[in-house]
């Protein structure tokens, strides 16, 4: 039972045989034969090691039920061929007689004259006519000559309807017209009165529960047991490559101790479920084998759910320090036990730079950086960044460090230290509230000196939570804007403690083509500013204030080519993105504490931070189409639609929305992966009086 790896195409597979037999006697069905999950030689597409028990006589279905009298099918439950030579299936699950041969009672006698009667005898809840119809199907019928072949012949199709435990014998005898007489005595099977489910788990009882594995089978409870019916049917729920089960993500094989009591009538199924009886990791060279085993929420010993070990290498892959991660294969150790390989790709995870670097808000800069995303192995990140030069004309350095086990229950700390200028726009962008034109030299620009530290916890395989400290000192008395607007210019600190909730679902978190993200999260903040010119009248009164903001991001993923490849998380898709980002506080907060809209991130048909206001609300969407064979290169269409509003700091000329306003743009792009990450480069143009277009340029996606 194995899970191809892409690599492993010219490798010897193995099958695992599902071997069932039995024979029924007095005392019940006999153990069948032992489910052998035994390794195979390789593979023979036209061998056909089992055949049939049906042997074209007919199955029954539950719009054909002899025991109501029903007439057979044309047809058995495998068409009369092994699964084995069928199509695009593997010799996993073989169906062998269930009933074991019986020797055959007397041969019929050799009689001649025509047939004058036929008699059923021995049967209870299975009708005449439906063995009747067996009989004449084989060539047995009323006036017909008579022949100790055909009689034969119609006695093995009684026989393998599946309803009679045992021979079935025929007898002839001449009647005194001189006719043949031909008399069936059958001995029919148990009546089903109980399916009893059991299983090698804690509880006894099956991983799927048996109510749902029962509501699949033909076999019903308060019928006789049909063994041909009973084949079928746990090949429909167990068979290793097309079964119900295993498309659930399991292995299931049939015990050897499968029975019917006759005087109970309870059918016992065990089930022997298949669990995992190694994990090895298998390509990491720099990463130590715990980071990716902690990630892993299988364990050996505990039932294989292939299901829940996706998922595992989802988050495998989400680390970010490997350019493959699977798919994993799976090898039969034993009858239950399953062992498995998790092959992974490394990718370099180091960088040392010096350069010139550019984006939208800080245009050219000097930049310097050293970054390692596996320090130690162990998969944490550390890196130094310092740039120089920009809009600002000033210099910037950060510090950020991210372990990502703290404990055993993969608490996670980030820590963040600068002392950066960040540019927020030129006030000629924003004069009279319409105008979007820049180039001013009148800008605006922050100093902000402080720390980010986070704490998060994995609350469930998609949830996590987590708490944030926010501490800052932030100043604008270094920089120059139009007198009018000088009220603007705040300094002070900021100090916030937040809290944060992030359900997330998607297929790769940093190329998604499917799934979704929920974030909510809200933060207390306090902050104590005074304005730079105390002669200029200020919104704001100095002095402390208190406030809260509340956030929304919701993300979904769509791909419009189908989902990917199970173990493939960065194959290629035509991708629907869709965003929705909300976000509230208080009126009365300091200037550079609102939200702020427009630029690479945002309103990307607008100059940066073109909005500002103590509400927010921005709808995204882009449709990410690839270029190439791989998901290195894509081409974008994009639209942004929302507005920033609501703000105290209206006076002169930084007139902004006092409700609600939309403001939309449009446009194209291109994605192109490099070893720094995404480079983004955006070209969008405003809507109706907005003026010209936009080129933005970034790393990563904006979302």
């Amino acid at each position: 039972m194995i899970i191809q790896n892409k690599k492993r195409a010219q490798v010897t597979r193995k099958a695992c045989a599902f071997v069932v037999s039995a024979s029924l006697t007095l005392t019940g069905l006999a153990p069948w034969a032992a489910v052998h999950a035994q390794n195979a030689g390789p593979v023979n597409p036209t061998a056909n090691p089992v055949t049939p028990a049906t042997n074209g006589a007919g199955a029954v279905t539950p719009g054909n039920d002899p025991t109501r009298g029903a007439t057979p099918p044309d047809t058995n439950p495998v068409k009369g061929k092994d699964p084995a030579a069928l199509p695009g299936t593997l010799p996993q699950f073989n169906v062998p007689p269930l009933v074991q041969p019986v020797p055959d009672g007397p041969s019929a006698p050799s009689l001649t004259g025509r047939v004058s009667r036929i008699t059923i005898a021995g049967n209870a809840k299975v009708t005449d006519p439906a063995i009747r119809a067996y009989v004449t199907q084989s060539g047995l019928k009323l006036g017909a000559p008579y022949s100790a072949g055909v009689a034969e012949k119609a006695r093995d199709a009684v026989k393998n309807m599946g309803y009679f435990n045992g021979d079935v014998i025929v007898d002839a005898v001449t009647d005194p017209a001189g006719g043949v007489d031909v008399t069936f005595t059958v001995r029919e099977n148990p009546v089903v009165k109980t399916i009893k489910f059991t299983a090698n788990t804690p509880t006894r009882e099956p991983t799927i529960p048996a109510a749902k594995l029962k509501s699949l089978m033909v076999t019903q409870e308060g019928k006789v047991l049909n063994t041909n019916t009973l084949v079928a049917d746990l090949d429909k729920l167990f068979n290793h490559q097309t079964g119900y089960v295993r498309g659930q993500g399991f292995i299931f094989d049939v015990s050897s101790d499968i029975n019917i009591d006759p005087l109970t009538g309870v059918l016992n199924i065990p089930l022997v479920e298949a669990h995992i009886n190694s994990i090895t990791i298998k390509g990491n060279k720099k990463t130590k084998s715990v980071v990716i085993m902690r990630e892993l929420r299988s364990v050996v010993g505990e039932v294989l759910d292939e299901t829940k070990l996706r998922r595992d290498l989802n988050r495998v892959n989400n680390l970010g320090l490997f350019d493959e991660v699977g798919p994993f294969d799976e090898v039969s150790a034993d009858v239950g036990k399953v062992d498995i390989t998790v092959p992974v790709t490394e990718k370099r995870s180091g960088q040392v730079s010096v350069g010139i670097g550019y984006s939208s808000r800080s245009k050219l800069v000097g930049q310097a950086t050293l970054a390692e995303n596996n320090f130690r192995g162990l998969g944490e990140r550390v890196s130094l960044m310092w740039e120089v030069g920009g809009i600002s004309s000033q210099s910037s350095l950060d510090f950020s460090f991210f372990e990502p086990y703290l404990d055993k229950k993969h608490t996670s700390l980030s820590l963040d230290v600068y002392n950066k200028a960040l540019y927020r726009f030129a006030s000629s962008s924003i004069i009279g509230g319409n105008s979007n034109t820049s180039g001013s030299n009148s800008t605006y620009i922050e100093r902000r000196k402080g720390l980010v530290l986070g704490v998060n916890r994995n609350l469930s395989d998609f949830l996590t939570g987590g708490i944030t400290f926010r501490s800052e000192s932030v100043s604008t008395d270094n920089f120059q804007v139009v007198n009018g607007d000088q009220f603007i210019q705040q300094q002070g600190t900021v100090n916030g403690l937040g809290i944060r909730s992030v359900f997330s679902n998607r297929d790769n978190e940093n190329a998604p083509a499917a799934g979704g993200l929920l974030s909510l999260s809200y933060e207390t903040v306090f902050a104590s500013t005074r304005p730079v010119n105390q002669n200029l009248p200020s919104p704001l009164a100095p002095g402390k204030e208190y406030f809260g903001k509340l956030g929304i991001d919701f993300r979904r993923y769509t791909s419009l080519q189908g989902p990917r490849k199970v173990g493939n998380f960065n194959q290629p898709k035509r991708v629907l993105a869709t965003r929705l980002l909300i976000g509230a506080t208080a009126k009365n907060i300091p200037f550079f504490e609102q939200y702020f809209l427009g630029g690479a991130d945002s309103l990307r048909g607008y100059d940066t931070d073109r909005f500002w206001g103590s509400n927010l609300a921005l709808f995204q969407a882009e449709l990410r189409v690839p270029l190439g064979k791989d998901n290195n290169f894509q081409g974008v269409l994009l639209f942004d639609g929302g507005d920033a509003w609501n703000s105290i700091y209206q006076q002169q000329g930084l007139r902004q929305h006092t409700a609600f306003k939309l403001s939309t743009d449009y446009g194209v792009g291109i994605r192109l992966v490099t070893p720094i990450g995404p480079i983004r480069l955006d070209y969008a143009i405003p809507g109706s009086g907005g003026g010209s277009g936009r080129t933005q340029f970034s790393i990563g996606q904006s979302f």
